[in-house]
């Protein structure tokens, strides 16, 4: 069976936007969906690359970018305020969940609860994040102070390291970031590429 590996990270608006499209997109060709999240910020830091977002005039054109996509996919948006915000200990609950049944439920509810409904963390501090973590958990039938518990373990902080370092590895600068194979494609705007890699097996 063919593979899409999907490198992302919670706070990012074109993940949100691909998450559901990819999916779609794997299931219409008999592919299976791998989710790989990362920490999009250690990414950047690492590459040398700085969001988008911080740059004024490119920040704003992103803004109205991103709301012509959702239009496109017919997706509802909320944009988060404060934008971008902190999902550390979020991506860390996400990769003790790698290989487990509820990643996937968990990604889905995420994106739909911070980028559709306004639930993101709204702040920086650690804190910020708890409750907006609690509700994911509830949503997908998890005990929600046990999620909080396991994103805060050793083992949920090295995890999320390892896996940043593999995207690292393997040349993601970015989210979204596919591979099908050992092909890479970037940017919600590559599915299509992404799609005929699938067709041509």
């Amino acid at each position: 069976m063919a593979r899409v590996e999907f490198f992302y990270d919670l706070v990012s608006p074109y993940s949100y936007l691909a998450y559901g499209r990819v999916r779609d997109m794997c299931e219409e060709h008999g592919a299976e969906l791998v989710l790989r999240p990362m920490l999009l910020g250690a990414v950047h830091k690492a590459v040398g690359l700085q969001a988008p977002i911080e740059i004024k005039s490119k920040g704003r054109y992103q803004i109205r970018d991103i709301h012509r996509w959702a239009e496109h996919y017919g997706l509802p948006m909320k944009f988060p305020d404060p934008f971008p915000f902190r999902t550390l200990k979020t991506m860390r609950a996400a990769v003790a969940l790698e290989g487990d049944e509820d990643l996937e439920p968990l990604t889905r509810e995420a994106f739909g609860f911070y980028w559709e409904e306004g639930g993101a963390p709204e702040g920086f501090e650690e804190a910020n994040e708890d409750e907006p973590l609690r509700e994911v958990a509830r949503r997908i039938g998890r005990d929600p102070e046990e999620v909080l518990e396991v994103a805060t373990t050793a083992e949920a902080k090295e995890a999320l390291k390892s896996a940043t370092a593999e995207a690292l590895q393997r040349g993601v600068f970015g989210a979204p970031t596919f591979f099908v194979g050992d092909e890479m494609f970037w940017g919600n705007d590559r599915l299509h590429f992404v799609e005929e890699a699938l067709k041509r097996g």
